[in-house]
């Protein structure tokens, strides 16, 4: 047996492609519905050695991954994941993009009333040394 078979047998399509969908936290309900199969379909799927193309496909998809990693990747290369891990890192890991967008604009409005009140002290300061200037 050579190596390419050899790393051909320690590739678990399936479990790469369970391992790497609980890394990005994506339910199997999301699966289900890009295949149009039930929830319990798609844990059989995660069992099998080798899925097809619609199947890897699909999860690639779904996950914003390349196929080749749920294809290719060794069995062993990837650690069993824990859910708890990924509970406790997703506060670091994950943001939402449109609650950053928003902070940001909060900060940009704060920053703009900051510098109208600026603005508005020197206007005053400069209005009163006008007042106390001889004509």
């Amino acid at each position: 047996m050579n190596n390419t078979e050899n790393n051909k047998k320690d590739v678990h399509q399936g479990k790469n492609a369970k391992r790497l969908r609980e890394a990005k936290g994506v339910k199997q309900d999301a699966i289900a519905m890009e295949l149009g199969i039930s929830q319990q379909a798609v844990s059989q799927l995660e069992r099998r050695q080798e899925l097809d193309d619609a199947t890897i496909a699909a999860y690639a998809k779904v996950l914003e991954i390349d196929e080749v990693f749920i294809r290719n990747m060794p069995d062993d290369s990837l650690p069993e994941v824990s859910a708890n891990f990924f509970d406790q890192s997703s506060q670091i890991l994950n943001f939402n993009p449109l609650d950053k967008l928003m902070e940001l604009y909060s900060e940009k409005d704060q920053l703009y009333e900051r510098m109208i009140l600026e603005k508005e002290k020197v206007n005053n300061y400069l209005e009163k040394a006008l007042e106390k200037s001889p004509k």
